[in-house]
């Protein structure tokens, strides 16, 4: 087993909690969800909109799993970290 192939899935788990926080700390501060998909689970399931954030998250990890380039799984987890960023931003602009 690749110890850079599971470091970085395991980031990836990481990166979806702390997407999770932020958009929670953004919706308390008021702004809505930006993402389509996710305003849609939002009003849905209301408070557990969380479970198909979460799972979109494994079923991301999964895929990642099956992959055998580092290389574009670490792509994917760079990618996966531009809407923590994105709302890490947001709230510091209304601080």
């Amino acid at each position: 087993m690749n110890f850079v192939k599971v470091l970085l899935v395991l980031f990836v788990l990481l990166l979806g909690c702390a997407d999770l926080a932020t958009t929670n700390k953004i919706l308390e501060l008021g702004f809505s969800e930006a993402n389509p998909f996710m305003h849609m689970a939002q009003t849905w399931f209301g408070a557990w909109w969380m479970i198909p954030k979460l799972g979109l998250t494994f079923v991301v990890m999964a895929l990642l799993w099956r992959s055998k380039n580092v290389f574009n799984i670490a792509l994917v987890a760079a990618f996966c970290s531009t809407p923590v960023i994105n709302n890490v931003l947001l709230i510091a602009g209304t601080i």
